[in-house]
């Protein structure tokens, strides 16, 4: 899952960029990814660090990351989920995160319906307004859809959004609030958001 970006604002400020994808990043380059969640949203937003490489060594191909050279410039992790997942946060209005267990995270299964859960997206300021959230998001829904495809069936896409350019993003690409509480925002995409070509 490897794609140079055509986004023309990168072209015109002369940075190239590579999506990277499962099995193509290493231990190394998740610890990477955690450094920039830390870095953006605070210490304490990766409270047990052995359950987050726990979740990415199980699904790993739920790591979708944004280079230019050897720089990281963003990233999207998300994760198949069984059932339940998403019925505490619709039905139990649970925040989940860092909360998210290990055995709660399953690999997607052809001719059966999945779950998945966009877990985080983040950009590095540097990098921001050039068209990475764009790309990763496409990339993401390229990889749903190539799956649903293959009869894996994607049932439900939730993700939460905890900062007002995250909330912002999720309206722009078609999502729809479940609810909202103490800043924080479940939201649901349709079928219709990845299957658009």
């Amino acid at each position: 899952m490897i794609s140079p970006c055509s986004d023309s604002s990168l072209k015109s400020s002369g940075m190239d960029i590579i999506i990277k994808g499962g099995q193509e990043l290493s231990v190394e380059d998740f610890e990477v990814t955690l450094d920039l969640d830390r870095k953006i949203f605070g210490n304490e937003i990766v409270t047990n660090q052995g359950m987050a490489l726990k979740r990415f060594l199980k699904f790993k191909e739920g790591l979708i990351a944004a280079y230019t050279g050897n720089a990281l410039m963003g990233f999207i992790s998300f994760f198949g989920v069984a059932a339940s997942v998403y019925e505490r946060a619709v039905f139990e209005q649970e925040y989940i995160d860092d909360n998210l267990d290990e055995s709660e995270v399953l690999p997607l299964e052809q001719g059966k319906t999945n779950n998945i859960l966009i877990l985080d997206l983040a950009v590095d300021e540097s990098f921001r307004h050039h068209g990475i959230s764009k790309q990763l998001h496409e990339t993401l829904w390229d990889y749903l859809r190539q799956k649903h495809n293959q009869g894996y069936l994607i049932e439900r896409v939730f993700c939460f959004a905890i900062t007002a350019e995250g909330h912002q993003s999720m309206l722009f690409l078609g999502a729809r609030a479940i609810w909202s509480k103490d800043e924080i925002t479940l939201f649901e995409l349709g079928k219709e958001v990845f299957m658009a070509t």
